[in-house]
């Protein structure tokens, strides 16, 4: 496998924070990062092509993070615009707001300050338990604004969560962030993204992170399935010669294309959605739907 990449962090100055999403399943319309690029690395993230998009080598995603410097002063002048109307952020959309670089730089820490400020909508999407640090920040937000903080946990699996995400958080750890943000009054999420095929996508799986969120104060759940855009084919194919050779063909013949063949994508979706709603969670779509603008 050779010696790990050393990481290399680039501060840079921003004329925007913002930019917008055209993607209508999703409950938001704008959304903020941060960071560029991603420290924690995760086999099966599919935004590396963010960083070709930018000029910069694909290859460098994980390794090369250009940490915006200006990010909270320039937010507050895009807030403060006469035009601005107060639209939910996602302050995720490509990368982790709390990979390992926000706890050296605390870039995220002054941005959420702004959000306060202007008392603007925010959906807050992590793996890392340095979200925690923020805790006091957030609170404030949600109890003047709204708010929600979505934990990403697509397995219960420790020793899969090992192989397909290794530099993020134990199962066990954010099972804990969801507990303690919920006791803390704030809005708690998970989205189970992605779900594997024949690996972590069985009903019986499925149901057991569902209980296992709804047990711990999460009151939605957001599921979908793997997707192969950009770079994650070749890590994934990777991945599964290494740990599930015999998935292979199975996994070329649901993915002749970025997505999954959808006869396969769409029975897991009504199995998923069932157990959704059986344990007592509710959907993105139903949470979100009156800041949908």
């Amino acid at each position: 496998m050779g010696r790990p990449q050393e990481t290399i962090y680039e501060e840079a100055l921003v004329k925007t924070m913002l930019h917008y999403i055209n993607v209508r399943f999703l409950p938001f319309r704008w959304g903020a990062n941060t960071y560029r690029g991603c420290e924690h690395d995760c086999i099966y993230c599919n935004a590396r092509y963010t960083h070709e998009y930018l000029g910069l080598p694909t290859g460098e995603f994980a390794h090369k993070i250009i940490v915006k410097r200006n990010a909270a002063a320039v937010l507050d002048r895009d807030f403060s615009k006469e035009k601005w109307k107060k639209m939910t952020v996602n302050l995720a959309s490509v990368t982790d707001p709390y990979q390992p670089a926000e706890g050296r730089f605390k870039i995220t820490r002054e941005v959420l300050e702004v959000f306060l400020k202007h008392h603007n909508p925010l959906l807050l999407t992590t793996k890392s338990d340095l979200v925690l640090r923020d805790i006091d920040v957030l609170m404030e937000i949600g109890r003047t604004g709204f708010l929600n903080v979505v934990v990403s946990l697509s397995t219960l699996d420790e020793d899969l969560r090992k192989k397909i995400e290794p530099k993020v958080p134990s199962v066990e750890r954010r099972l804990e962030m969801i507990q303690e943000l919920h006791k803390a009054g704030i809005t708690v999420g998970v989205t189970a993204i992605p779900l594997l095929p024949h690996i972590s996508d069985d009903k019986n799986n499925v149901e057991e992170l569902v209980r296992a969120a709804r047990e711990h104060g999460a009151e939605y759940l957001i599921a979908d399935l793997l997707n192969f855009r950009g770079e994650t084919r070749t890590r994934f194919r990777e991945f599964l010669a290494t740990y599930y050779s015999d998935l292979t063909p199975e996994y070329e013949r649901l993915y002749q294309t970025n997505y999954c063949e959808g006869s396969y994508a769409k029975k897991i979706r009504i199995q998923t959605n069932e157990c959704i709603k059986t344990h007592g969670l509710e959907n993105y779509e139903k949470v979100y739907s009156f800041r949908k603008r």
